[in-house]
């Protein structure tokens, strides 16, 4: 059978397996396009509480080539936090790695608000932006808002992994992420609200629809969920307080 791909110019989306080792031990491989690693890593590890700040990080390198990730930090992980570890599959995500605490956590109070035209044209302007979704279809993005503004936004072959970037590149930046907006290509299911509550993000906004689960979480975490934000009339879930 011909290997059309090595013969013609069809697009194709880039996807590697990629290792993070924490503290010298495999914590979990990520299926991802292999760019921005060190935010990945930031991210992930955010999102799931094994850190709470960049001062628990001792030292985080990526080597590109290698695929691989290596980060020292203050606190020792459980062996719990280490027998999670497994493959994140681009299509399905990390809702696995969650444990039940993260449900436990207090509702998220913040004060943020925005006008629902300019979170529209904050969408817009993370979509027109996407370049590798324009060059080669097949992609994910995702972006960060702080102060109106859209402060970071990052490609990914897997829509989790898209946030994770996001979320690590807001680490490096040492935003308040109690006061910051996720915005997101992907549809928004139960993991994803997951990975706003471990980051302490109040909004989660899409052009896609939530899941009923995440709906559920939201609502009894405190996280405004916007959906279907670039058509006429967006649907605003949760929380409409924090839209004006």
């Amino acid at each position: 059978m011909t290997e059309i791909w090595k013969t013609s110019k069809i697009n194709i989306c880039e996807e590697a397996p990629v290792e993070l080792y924490l503290n010298g031990k495999k914590l979990v491989t990520f299926m991802c396009t292999p760019q921005n690693l060190n935010e990945l890593a930031m991210g992930h590890l955010l999102s799931r509480n094994l850190i709470k700040n960049i001062n628990e990080v001792y030292s985080l390198s990526a080597c590109d080539e290698m695929k691989e990730i290596y980060v020292t930090t203050a606190n020792t992980p459980t062996d719990n936090d280490y027998s999670l570890s497994g493959v994140l599959s681009s299509g399905c995500g990390s809702g696995s790695v969650f444990k039940e605490e993260f449900l436990k956590k207090e509702t998220n109070k913040s004060k943020l608000n925005i006008n629902l035209h300019k979170l529209k044209d904050l969408a817009i302007e993370m979509f027109s932006n996407a370049t590798m979704y324009k060059e080669l279809g097949g992609m994910h993005c995702a972006s960060l808002v702080y102060n109106n503004e859209m402060v970071v936004l990052r490609e990914d072959v897997g829509r989790h992994n898209a946030i994770d970037k996001v979320i690590g590149k807001g680490v490096f930046l040492d935003l308040d992420f109690n006061n910051t907006i996720l915005m997101t290509t992907g549809r928004i299911s139960s993991d994803m609200i997951l990975k706003a509550i471990g980051a302490n993000i109040p909004m989660v906004v899409s052009r896609s629809i939530p899941s009923n689960l995440a709906l559920d979480m939201a609502n009894n975490l405190g996280i405004t969920i916007v959906g279907r934000i670039v058509s006429s009339e967006p649907i605003i879930y949760t929380y409409n307080n924090r839209i004006v």
